[in-house]
């Protein structure tokens, strides 16, 4: 990824001249002047008020750390100037578009109560809002609690699902007043208003543990499962990681916000990701299980077949033995002949033999000799803070080595891709591995219509798409297991599914050709979570159509508007309820056609266009 990131912060300035400052409140508003945020001193609790186009989005949203058992939100007053700077910056991603662009208003606002002296950041966007805060002098304080909390009302529609260490549990749609009370929440959650979305979560999660929400009184607060007894601040300064909401007119809007790696900081100087390269990946633990040595040779003629950029060699590797040969050199064999026919390889790892810098250091340094140009950590601790450095000095140590970086078995995203560009993707996601018969694991059929909305929002997820085993499809299509490829965004892509059913299937030249990154994404409008999702996906001069139903008969339609003139089409959907097959179509159509589905339960629509001169 090139990282010549052009941006402009212009000067900072008092608050007075940019933003309304009353004695009690302070307020700033978005570039654009439609979302407004006000904290309110008054009281004596902190609190945060929130609007978008004149209407109150979230109200009476109470502020603040418990640090030493003393709660910075009470007695709080101004202690000093308040400073509004602008940033104004754009920088290039991998993910449903290519470029982020990072506007808004950021104010500092200095406080103290009785005892403690502290800042308080909030950032104003057109599409959400976001506050932190700073603590100086705060070596081995110890953090009790994170008091922030959202208010949301009753009747509201909630997508959520319950909070577990590895981001795995299902998702389920409920109104807010049938949480249960204390349910622990995994970040993000997304709510469905009158006036559109918002959805919560956390950025820049560096030394607090993974944050969850919990269900308290009329809102949501953050809640830390891992360290419910507060946990000591390791160093000179306390920076909570942002917590945020993203706030969306529509669909489209909610899956292409930059909100949450706006938030993080963008590559230190002198870093360069150049040598960053995504790609589709050919896997094979979740057809056949454990990789045998003498197989390898077939799987990377097979992802060289498909032009697929890598493959995986997963857990197992390390047991190879060959005729005087450890597992490392066997490892480098295999790598080397998948070099010699153009497919590069990511190598897999438990995190319990690189668990301190040393030790991670010392393992990537072997993985890099032998040839591979990426890692995947699986089985990671539970994100208590200590583990959160730990991921961060994961990425500090694949990044010198030049090595991309997946974690698996992990804590959600939280926008540090922006960060470190060549961490690739995690999972985080109750995907395909959820999705097989030899662990006795089902998916439920609405559970793809709803995670698009939710854990994509936080970043990249490793769903391992596209599951064409017959016997493994229990309630699912081709066609909707081909379109996960299209919906689901992770610049490295694992395909889930034995190589054998994907050649000389009527998918094989799509599965050649289809991207993982992408320049445009626009969510149609016949999309509704948890029943039915339609992307439409732009790479290039190419736009590709993926649609996936849920659990109850659909007929949908959406015109073809997106397109510049005339194209020629792939179509490759459901046949006659057979789960098994396409029915593939060819053909040219106009820009403003109209495509009428019919979807069973678990099916699908995928459609390939490329533009005609």
């Amino acid at each position: 990824m090139k990282t010549n990131y052009i941006f402009f912060i212009f000067i900072i300035t008092f608050l007075s001249t940019m933003a309304s400052c009353g004695e009690d409140k302070i307020s700033v508003k978005s570039p654009n002047d439609k979302v407004s945020v006000t904290i309110d001193l008054t009281d004596n609790q902190l609190r945060m008020n929130i609007s978008k186009n004149g209407d109150i989005s979230l109200s009476d949203c109470l502020l603040g750390l418990t640090v030493d058992n003393t709660d910075i939100g009470k007695g709080a007053a101004i202690n000093g100037k308040v400073l509004e700077k602008t940033i104004n910056e754009s920088y290039p991603v991998y993910g449903n578009h290519n470029k982020a662009l990072n506007h808004c208003k950021e104010i500092t606002i200095p406080l103290n109560n009785s005892k403690i002296s502290y800042q308080i950041l909030v950032r104003v966007y057109d599409d959400g809002v976001a506050i932190r805060y700073i603590i100086p002098g705060a070596k081995d304080k110890m953090i009790n609690n994170d008091n922030t909390t959202f208010n949301i009302q009753d009747s509201t529609l909630c997508f959520w699902a319950d909070y577990a260490d590895s981001n795995e549990e299902l998702h389920k749609v409920s109104k807010f007043s049938e949480l249960p009370e204390g349910q622990a929440i995994v970040a993000p959650i997304t709510v469905k208003t009158d006036n559109g979305y918002q959805a919560f979560s956390e950025a820049e999660c560096l030394n607090f543990p993974d944050m969850s929400w919990i269900k308290q009184g009329k809102g949501i607060k953050a809640n830390f499962t891992t360290n419910p007894q507060g946990w000591k601040n390791s160093g000179d300064t306390i920076i909570s990681p942002w917590r945020c909401v993203i706030l969306a007119d529509n669909l489209t809007q909610l899956v292409n916000s930059d909100l949450i790696i706006n938030l993080c900081k963008a590559p230190l100087d002198g870093t360069n990701f150049d040598w960053v390269k995504p790609g589709r990946v050919l896997w094979q633990w979740w057809s056949v299980g454990a990789p045998q040595f003498a197989d390898q040779k077939k799987w990377y003629d097979a992802a060289a077949r498909l032009t697929w950029e890598y493959y995986l060699v997963d857990d197992g590797w390390r047991d190879w033995k060959q005729a005087g040969k450890d597992q490392w050199q066997c490892l480098k064999e295999v790598i080397d002949y998948g070099n010699s026919v153009g497919v590069k390889s990511i190598v897999w790892v438990n995190s319990e033999e690189m668990r301190d810098r040393e030790g991670i250091r010392s393992y990537l340094t072997k993985v890099k000799e032998v040839g591979a140009k990426g890692i995947k950590i699986d089985f990671i601790p539970p994100a208590t803070p200590e583990i959160m450095q730990w991921y961060e000095i994961a990425r500090e140590e694949t990044y010198k080595l030049q090595l991309m970086c997946v974690f698996h078995g992990c804590a959600k995203p939280t926008g540090l891709q922006r960060t470190w560009p060549h961490e690739m993707t995690r999972e985080g996601v109750r995907g395909n591995e959820y999705q097989i018969t030899r662990y006795d694991r089902l998916m439920p059929q609405d559970q793809d219509v709803i995670v698009p909305f939710t854990r994509f929002l936080a970043g990249p997820a490793d769903f391992t798409p596209v599951i064409f085993e017959k016997k493994e499809l229990r309630g699912y299509t081709w066609a909707h297991e081909l379109a996960q490829a299209v919906v689901y965004y992770s610049p490295l892509t694992h395909f889930a599914d034995n190589y054998i059913n994907y050649l000389d299937n009527p998918a094989e030249d799509l599965l050649r050709d289809i991207p993982v990154v992408w320049d445009e994404t626009i969510v149609l409008t016949c999309s509704k979570i948890g029943k039915v999702v339609a992307f439409a996906k732009r790479k290039g001069s190419e736009w590709w159509v993926g649609v996936m139903n849920g659990k109850e008969p659909a007929d949908i339609s959406f015109p073809l508007d997106f397109i510049t003139d005339k194209a020629s089409a792939i179509i490759l959907s459901d046949k006659d309820n057979v789960p098994d097959t396409f029915a593939r179509q060819e053909k040219t159509i106009q820009k403003g056609d109209s495509v009428s589905i019919q979807l069973q339960p678990g099916g699908g629509y995928v459609m390939k266009l490329k533009n005609i001169k």
